[in-house]
């Protein structure tokens, strides 16, 4: 194992924009051009800003189907973990993954390519859960395609798998009950219905009869002001409109802002088969169609082409957005789509969108590569705040997890009634996280903090002269023998850490440091850096 003492990174600055592979923290900032001389003004120009919890991320893809060509292109070798092989990293970044599962996990005979009849074989529904799926909509015209029984067994095989659905069920309340979540401190709840003008009527959830839930104008009011009641935030799924066309249909309107007037935060449609608009309505947001995400309907770039959404929920409701254009290549995995391609498939979507850089493991090219993610501001709900944040983690495998708890600026660790640590009384912790930093086997405390003065006593012999002004540092701590100890400290960063997260993101069993760096106050001059530790200190990614 490497025991790496007190290293000083010199002249490596993790700068950058937020981005998609970061699940990064809408906390506190400082604008770039103030530099403060004193931390007692920068302490008291933080401690200004309204305290906050972090934000949810939920994914957001179109739609899945794994039968008849897709299937195939399983069977061909990938198994059936080979439709998400491209876009694995990014799914696995969300709190709360969501799709539309076109079709049922059911035993039966194999799907022919020319039949509208779809079945999974069993075994699809760990897959999804080892790719980041957590919560999935049964509302469509396929997921009853092998009657009650293959609803039935596929309701049984994602509860198995630890994946909540909403949308069907073994009777109509089933069917019109939400799928809840508990995430960071928020409750979210999920219904899902379909427009009864797109599935056969024997596919609609009875008394006594498995099925779906339809698109029944009161029934729908009835479930979501239920759920209103119950949750923070509300999704509501909506199967409906009319196959590969380009603009919602109106009862693909009426039936998303009938659900927005009951009470829903964020409506996500499906069954187009190609990407619709969003539309704000009453401060609320309509993804008509994110069209498809994992399909064999190869005979039109339109229906190979689809967005994932990345949306950020806070307490005040939707954030920001961020869409990941992906195009379904002839082996039936979405990659990412790049160029004028790309914004010609963003253009659909008619919203004001932001570029940020980023860098991303391209599996394909087997190297890290530059890429963009393109990004929406809620306006009224952009701002930034001190980040309020708690942990439970068992940082030296002692059997007796610590708590820590970050609140205006000030880190606390406890084990039991007892405190193991506090940050430095002219410390600004902007965010932690936990994990194995420099991979020697064991999980460090990371912080990003604001503090005076670039190094102190470990100042190297080359720098000739001190720079006391409040600068940003990335720290690595490890918890020993009931004390936590340095392991290593960057330098003061020309440019600020605004978040950073851990991700093995190439695969290769050691975690990379992704940090989303730059101004604090304009999220346009942020970007994604991905760094490799080397032994001693971080090497930037994709720089060669």
């Amino acid at each position: 194992m490497k025991k790496p003492g007190l290293v000083i990174m010199v002249a490596l600055a993790l700068a950058g924009c937020l981005g998609w592979l970061i699940l990064a923290q809408f906390q506190s900032g400082v604008a770039d051009g103030n530099v403060y001389e004193d931390f007692s003004a920068f302490q008291a120009e933080k401690m200004k800003l309204p305290p906050g919890g972090e934000p949810v991320l939920l994914v957001a893809v179109g739609d899945i189907m794994l039968s008849r060509g897709v299937a195939e292109e399983m069977e061909k070798g990938g198994g059936h973990g080979h439709p998400f092989e491209m876009v694995r990293s990014y799914l696995r970044e969300g709190d709360v993954v969501f799709g539309n599962l076109e079709g049922p996990i059911t035993d039966g005979r194999k799907i022919k390519i020319t039949e509208m009849k779809f079945r999974a074989d069993p075994g699809v529904e760990q897959v999804l859960k080892d790719t980041g799926f957590n919560l999935l909509s049964l509302a469509n015209n396929h997921t009853p395609d092998f009657g009650s029984r293959g609803l039935l067994d596929t309701m049984q095989y994602l509860d198995r798998a630890g994946i909540r659905h909403a949308g069907a069920g073994a009777s109509e309340s089933q069917a019109y009950a939400p799928a809840y979540m508990e995430v960071k401190g928020m409750r979210l709840a999920l219904l899902a219905f379909n427009d009864p003008a797109v599935v056969p009527g024997s596919y609609r959830a009875g008394e006594n009869r498995p099925g779906t839930a339809f698109l029944d104008p009161a029934k729908m009011r009835q479930a979501i002001s239920k759920a209103r009641k119950k949750a923070d935030f509300v999704v509501v799924s909506i199967h409906a409109g009319t196959e590969y066309v380009a603009q919602p249909h109106r009862a693909q309107v009426r039936y998303a802002r009938l659900a927005v007037d009951a009470g829903a935060d964020l409506v996500l449609g499906h069954h187009p088969h190609v990407v619709q608009k969003v539309e704000r309505y009453r401060g609320k947001y309509i993804i008509y169609s994110l069209g498809n995400f994992v399909f064999d309907q190869f005979w039109s770039r339109a229906t190979r082409q689809g967005v994932v959404a990345g949306i950020y929920i806070n307490a005040n409701g939707v954030e920001k957005m961020e869409f990941l254009p992906v195009f379904i290549n002839d082996r039936a995995q979405p990659r990412e789509l790049k160029g004028e391609e790309a914004e010609t498939v963003l253009a659909k979507l008619e919203l004001p969108l932001e570029t940020m850089d980023t860098t991303v493991w391209d599996r394909e090219k087997l190297a890290y590569v530059k890429s963009k993610r393109y990004v929406f501001h809620v306006p009224e709900n952009s701002f930034d705040f001190r980040l309020v944040k708690s942990r439970h983690l068992d940082l030296d495998r002692n059997g007796v997890p610590e708590h820590y708890t970050l609140r205006d600026g000030g880190l606390e660790v406890r084990a039991g009634s007892r405190i193991l640590w506090r940050s430095p009384d002219r410390w600004w912790v902007d965010d932690f996280f936990l994990g194995d930093a420099n991979n020697d086997g064991m999980p460090e405390l990371n912080l990003l903090v604001w503090r005076e003065g670039s190094f102190g006593p470990s100042k190297p012999f080359w720098v000739t002269e001190e720079d006391t002004r409040v600068g940003n540092h990335l720290f690595l701590f490890q918890l020993a023998d009931g004390a936590f100890k340095p392991v290593w400290q960057s330098s003061r960063l020309d440019r600020p850490n605004y978040g950073a997260h851990l991700r093995d993101l190439d695969g290769d069993g050691e975690n990379e440091l992704v940090a989303t760096e730059g101004c604090y106050t304009d999220p346009g001059k942020r970007q994604v850096t991905v760094w490799k530790w080397n032994g001693w200190g971080f090497t930037r990614a994709g720089d060669s």
